[in-house]
């Protein structure tokens, strides 16, 4: 593994050194500045490369990030970047997960322990991640993300878990009738210590499915994005297939999961306030380049007094890939039983389509490697930092 800097400044490149000195081991180390920042494109797959990059320029540094964005095998840190939303949404773009807005030893050592963890697992095979995001609440994503992830678990009769990221407000136990002595937020306060003991002993299992729902919140407690990220990376090391139900209050760990999953599922209702929030999330959606992603599933459709999809595409901006009929009733006798939706009536036939969407082209094989405890995620300082700004 050889450490890379950048920049025209001679002192960043020691202070950078200076940071890591004690605590990571080098191959090399090359110190560049913009000008010569090409020869980046000459590290081969079979080296590993922790670049660090001086962002007080961004229209310097920028290109460099875009140049090797999409090479596993080098992981960027932006230092002195992020200094708006503008930059940072660029930065996640370019495929920038860690960004330090001020030069801090602290900060870049502890990022570039993760950069060095995130190379270490580069070669595991991880599960295919499906996010699923309500328009607004009331749409009912947390009903067809339980529903469709328990039916990809009959489907594929291997462990399938769903995570409920919604932690003040889930139900995602409640519709299966699953409510046990441990919730989601017991495994996020100890996501810095996950193995699989500790795994075993929180989980719920339904059969195949795996879950971890939501329960009682203390509404004051504040969790971390970065132990949501911990806890995630934990789950798709250990299953082919991670479902999460999203609040949709569009905070940090529901952009580094959207960032990360295969297939994004966007809930919304035929009401005019439900069609107004979703499009203003796909737009949100476009500009983080996700909508390739992005599937739609109209929830609620009935015959009479809905608009017709061709003005909901329009007015939402994304194509509809699912109608699923309103069915409270159906919803209600499932519910009273903790089963799920039998996937031949009214309401099951469509879910049961979304999980074999699910299901398809999944990893045939998963290394079973011990479980690594970093992620390569978006670090939140700079957000709060600009927050704190305003």
């Amino acid at each position: 593994m050889i450490l890379a800097t950048v920049s025209s400044d001679v002192d960043f490149h020691k202070e950078v050194r200076a940071s890591l000195d004690g605590h990571l081991r080098f191959e090399g180390t090359w110190d560049l500045n913009f000008d010569d920042a090409n020869r980046l494109r000459g590290i081969g797959s079979e080296l590993q490369c922790i670049l660090i990059v001086d962002f007080v320029d961004i229209s310097l540094a920028m290109p460099v990030a875009r140049a090797v964005d999409g090479r596993p095998h080098i992981v960027i840190i932006a230092v002195k970047g992020g200094g708006s939303r503008e930059d940072l949404l660029q930065l996640m773009q370019a495929g920038v997960r860690e960004v330090i807005p001020n030069f801090s030893h602290r900060e870049i050592c502890q990022a570039a322990v993760r950069a060095a963890s995130t190379l270490a697992t580069a070669g595991d095979i991880l599960a295919d991640l499906y996010a699923f995001m309500p328009a607004k609440p009331g749409c009912g994503g947390t009903t067809i993300a339980t529903y469709a992830t328990a039916m990809v678990a009959e489907m594929n009769a291997e462990p399938t878990l769903l995570l409920d990221f919604d932690i003040r407000l889930g139900v995602t136990s409640f519709l299966l009738k699953a409510e046990g002595a441990h919730t989601i937020v017991d495994a996020l306060l100890q996501s810095d210590r996950l193995d699989v003991d500790i795994w075993s002993s929180l989980v719920c299992q339904i059969k195949n499915l795996h879950l971890l729902g939501s329960g009682p919140m203390d509404f004051s407690r504040h969790i971390s994005a970065e132990r949501f990220m911990e806890l995630l990376d934990f789950a798709m090391r250990r299953y082919s297939l991670v479902a999460v139900d999203l609040p949709g209050t569009m905070e940090d760990q529901e952009c580094e999961t959207l960032l990360r999953a295969k297939k994004i599922f966007l809930v919304c209702t035929p009401d005019i306030g439900a069609l107004h929030v979703a499009r203003r999330k796909a737009a949100w959606l476009r500009d983080l380049r996700l909508t390739d992603k992005v599937s739609v599933v109209l929830n609620c459709v009935e015959r009479r007094n809905t608009l017709a999809v061709d003005d909901i595409q329009r007015i939402i901006q994304l194509p509809i890939q699912h109608l699923l009929p309103a069915s409270a009733a159906e919803i209600t006798r499932a519910v009273q039983k903790g089963a799920v939706l039998d996937t031949s009536s009214g309401l099951g036939k469509p879910i049961a389509r979304i999980a074999t969407e699910m299901s398809a082209a999944r990893p045939s094989t998963k290394k079973t490697s011990a479980v690594r405890r970093f992620v390569e995620y978006f670090s939140v300082s700079a957000a709060r930092d600009i927050e704190a700004k305003q």
